[in-house]
């Protein structure tokens, strides 16, 4: 029988099974690069992705406010409400307007009976969300802004023994960053692009003023003041167009919070009052406006009544968020805008080139994150990077040039501008 002989170890055979250090080092080197051509476009694939189910869902949540419209009776108004989750992520909730809200201003002189109080006052029509709509969200980073034109920070509301040329008011986006309750601030005499801060305040705080730590409902406060700020896009009941409203007005949006007024079992007489237990956040705004015994004391229609709906549903609530209706809107990507305008990134509770928020101060005011810049240059200067970034200025050099033949000058807007066409509702590309 004729047995195979062994080979020995190290026999050519075996030699011609195996790999060489140079053929191993030419099989990184080819997988190397075949990463650095395919790892940046598959980046890019995912944000085209991206940015293109994000003008979707912006586009479906738009023609969802314009259909809430069309089918309500005249009055009830729909919109589209711009608000930030606890996530972190842009969240779009369809509303319809239920009413409307007069909220008492400074103090007044005291119960004067039935409604003939002599305050000073605003009036602010009331949205809630659509019962039937689901809220729909952008991808993460993926943020919209809305276009406040020059003025539209100021109000005027009714006062007392005051010349008409004096009846103003700050309430709209009155925060440090832009210019604080002054109304005749440089700041509110410009035009903004303004982010949607309603995720960042004290959760535990009913309102400006409040308890921190039990959410006691405390006392009204002289200035309206919520940090829970703002933009939505709204059609006129029954006709569907495009609303021309510059009005301010409170959104319903029930904020999470472990602490809340009466404890986790009130009673009968208190837990109407609480919209985090309410059914349906429409019905309590409406029992809510309509109620002439909101302190639960007995009397009717007096001007605690007045003071107590306030706080639970007007400007100065937690549970509620200030808005006015835009036309124009921004989409973009708060990652590429931090970058641009010199960030080192984004805060990291936050998402966005904002500070967190003082969860212990109810009185906290919102501010940007100095910490993100070297050097910062101080609120008014991000505030006016912000503003030409989306305009078109990704270089940062204060000046928007798409036509130079330094490609150091040429800015490429990543942003995307968009019109609300007034009849169809759709988005119209602001090219540039």
């Amino acid at each position: 029988m004729n047995t195979p002989k062994p080979h020995p170890v190290g026999s050519a055979s075996i030699r011609r099974g195996a790999f060489t250090l140079i053929e191993v080092l030419v099989v990184l080197v080819i997988a190397m690069v075949l990463l650095t051509i395919s790892v940046p476009a598959f980046q890019s694939l995912i944000e085209s992705s991206e940015r293109s189910l994000a003008v979707n869902s912006v586009q479906t949540a738009i023609q969802a406010a314009q259909d809430i419209a069309l089918d309500g009776r005249e009055g009830e108004d729909g919109a589209i409400v711009f608000l930030v989750a606890d996530n972190g992520q842009l969240t779009m909730v369809p509303a319809v307007k239920i009413g409307t809200h007069r909220e008492p201003y400074a103090a007044a002189p005291g119960a004067l009976g039935l409604q003939t109080f002599d305050y000073d006052y605003i009036d602010m029509e009331v949205f809630a969300p659509l019962n039937s709509a689901d809220a729909i969200q952008l991808p993460k980073s993926w943020f919209v802004r809305g276009y406040a034109p020059i003025g539209s920070m100021v109000d005027k509301f009714i006062v007392r023994n005051t010349p008409a040329d004096q009846r103003f008011a700050a309430i709209w986006y009155n925060s440090p960053i832009y210019g604080g309750t002054d109304f005749n601030s440089d700041i509110k005499q410009e035009s903004h692009w303004i982010f949607p801060e309603t995720n960042m305040f004290a959760k535990n705080a009913q309102h400006v003023g409040g308890n921190a730590s039990t959410g006691d409902l405390g006392g009204i406060q002289g200035q309206f003041r919520s940090p829970r700020q703002s933009f939505m896009i709204r059609f006129d009941g029954r006709t569907g167009q495009l609303s021309r409203s510059t009005a301010p007005a409170i959104f319903i949006d029930p904020r999470v919070s472990r602490e809340r007024p009466f404890g986790d079992q009130p009673n009968l007489n208190d837990r109407w009052k609480r919209v985090d237990l309410a059914d349906s956040v429409q019905r309590w705004g409406l029992r809510m406006m309509s109620a002439s015994d909101t302190n639960s004391d007995g009397t009717h229609w007096t001007i605690q009544d007045q003071y107590d709906r306030a706080l639970w549903m007007g400007n100065i609530s937690h549970d509620t968020v200030l808005v006015k209706a835009v036309s124009r809107i921004a989409l973009y990507n708060e990652q590429e805008m931090a970058r641009d305008i010199g960030a080192r990134g984004l805060n990291r509770i936050t998402g966005t080139v904002y500070r967190d928020y003082d969860q212990t101060d109810s009185e906290s005011e919102i501010q940007f994150d100095d910490r993100l810049w070297d050097s910062y240059p101080g609120d008014a200067d991000i505030l006016r990077k912000i503003n030409r970034w989306v305009e078109g200025d990704t270089n940062d050099d204060g000046i928007i040039t798409f036509d130079s033949n330094d490609p150091n000058l040429l800015d490429e807007p990543l942003s995307r501008l968009y019109l609300i066409q007034p009849y169809s509702g759709k988005l119209q590309e602001v090219l540039r």
